[in-house]
């Protein structure tokens, strides 16, 4: 999907990291959608049908996990097959896991697992800030448990994509728009497959994640799945929900990504919602803000938003702008940077003294970036024709301003998806909650909408604002809601809403 789609709620200063917003370059790799596909087969990782009682996989959901303190909380190891219809050939994934125990043991429902965005972040980075963060009423009465999906973070093995050097310069008048990127983003795809085997590579799209999630939860105790996924993490959701609907006891997904789309509709849709955020930045910026705006009117602001960026291109640094603007744009809370990043390259330049400057290092983090491409790349089918993300990127640059596409090159020089796009039904699972916001430039309102109509067991809460992935941060009406599904099962009377324009 265009841009990351992982992050977890904003609790009110800064998003959480984990799923970095950076809309206008990443717009096209995450957001490697589908379009409603004939074939509504599930995608194929390859498992058994019940994997639970496949004399194959017995080791792995009979193993037993070691809990041991990590800081205030407890780690551990999940071993799962690389390949779900060959675990026999020996080959693993040693996943990390993390837990929170309940703060009201003896109130204890069960095991909470929460699924992390991106794709690419860490599942336990992001516990070690819900352990302390999410509602008190939710972690009173469950272990919270999360875990690194493979390829990403402390798994074993780890994706990785360094490259060595600039490729060498190729010339495409045939690819006016991406030309310039194909050298780079098959010199990305070769590095990805000479450091990661492609034979392990290829098992790290979401259809195999969604195996390891049915044996994370036999192992920490479950017979039922109580789930809550961000993001991306909503896509691995949706697919345990549609492969194994009658093994869930609750699941939220907040900021619902989509499986229905095709590899271009999918960045078509998100580019939409990106300009559509860009506008309610234009429109509330004082209002939201409080600090000063790039023009006193949305009209002014948007003029701003093109010169800057008009004058970047010039410059050669088109992308670079489109990225900062995009990366600041999904969370209100971000847009005071956003208007002094705006208002900063509208200055005119002023020619400057060559000085020494010390290098910031950049935090820690255990977010894999090279999952973005992989798994997007992995998760639905894409061309090795060029000239068809010519094509894509065209009109995803016409829907906004902010979009670019290129990056969706590297999906044609990948190993070929074996998964499909699919609409999700889910047939005979319980209520499921879906949490969208009104104004997402992450995961459109619309893929909620979407959702809702095709999975007769889902039940939508509203957010009528602006941002992404909201349970757990700054509505007090959702984290209500969402705690009353999770602790009772009682989900909200419909039509459900919160949010600025219908309450708190």
């Amino acid at each position: 999907m265009g841009t990351p789609r992982g992050k977890a709620p904003s609790t009110g200063g800064s998003p959480r990291p984990g799923r970095a917003v950076v809309v206008s370059v990443v717009v096209g790799v995450l957001l490697a959608g589908c379009q409603p596909s004939a074939n509504n087969g599930v995608p194929t990782p390859s498992a058994a049908p019940e994997p639970e009682t496949d004399s194959r996989l017995a080791a792995f959901y009979k193993q037993s996990v070691k809990w041991e303190p990590c800081d205030k909380l407890e780690c551990a190891k999940l071993t799962v097959p690389v390949d779900y219809a060959k675990p026999e050939d020996g080959r693993t994934f040693t996943l990390p896991l993390i837990k929170a125990a309940a703060t009201k043991p003896e109130q204890r429902i069960g095991v909470l697992i929460a699924g992390a965005g991106g794709p690419g972040q860490s599942g336990v980075s992001m516990l070690k800030d819900l352990a302390t963060s999410w509602p008190a009423e939710v972690r009173e009465r469950f272990d919270l448990v999360s875990f690194d999906p493979r390829g990403v973070g402390g798994s074993e093995p780890r994706l990785k994509c360094e490259t060595q050097g600039e490729p060498p310069a190729e010339k495409r008048p045939d690819l006016p728009l991406v030309g310039e990127m194909v050298a780079q983003s098959k010199q990305y795809a070769e590095a990805c497959l000479k450091h990661t085997d492609a034979s392990v590579l290829s098992h790290v799209g979401t259809a195999d994640v969604v195996g390891d999630l049915d044996v994370l939860r036999v192992v920490t105790g479950q017979e039922k799945l109580t789930y809550v996924g961000y993001s991306y993490g909503t896509r691995i959701g949706q697919l345990y929900a549609d492969r194994f609907p009658k093994k869930i006891r609750a699941m939220v997904l907040d900021g619902v990504d989509n499986m229905s789309l095709d590899w271009r509709d999918d960045p078509i849709q998100q580019a939409e919602s990106i300009e559509q955020a860009l506008h309610a930045y234009a429109r509330d910026c004082a209002a939201r803000t409080g600090k000063p705006c790039p023009g006193r009117t949305e009209a002014e602001i948007i003029a701003t938003v093109n010169r800057v960026i008009d004058k970047a291109d010039k410059a050669g640094d088109g992308s670079t702008i489109r990225g900062d603007i995009s990366g600041k744009l999904t969370f209100p809370q971000e847009w005071p940077e956003l208007s002094e990043i705006v208002i900063n390259a509208d200055r005119p330049a002023e020619p400057q003294e060559e000085e020494q400057t010390e290098q910031t290092e950049e935090p820690a983090t255990d977010d894999t970036t090279e999952a973005l491409t992989v798994v997007n790349c992995l998760d639905r089918p894409h061309p090795s024709d060029l000239a068809a993300y010519e094509e894509a990127a065209q009109r995803i640059r016409d829907v906004s301003r902010l979009a670019d596409g290129s990056e969706l090159l590297s999906c044609a020089f990948l190993p070929p998806s074996t998964s499909k796009p699919k609409v999700i039904r889910a047939e005979g699972a319980p209520t499921i909650l879906l949490v969208a916001t009104t104004v997402d430039a992450a995961t459109p309102y619309r893929w909620a909408q979407a959702l809702a109509a095709s999975m007769p067991s889902a039940a939508l809460l509203t957010n009528e604002d602006i941002g992404h992935s909201v349970y757990g941060g700054t509505s007090p009406c959702v984290d209500a809601a969402v705690n009353r599904y999770l602790i009772d099962l009682t989900p909200p009377a419909a039509p459900a809403r919160c949010g600025v324009k219908a309450g708190s």
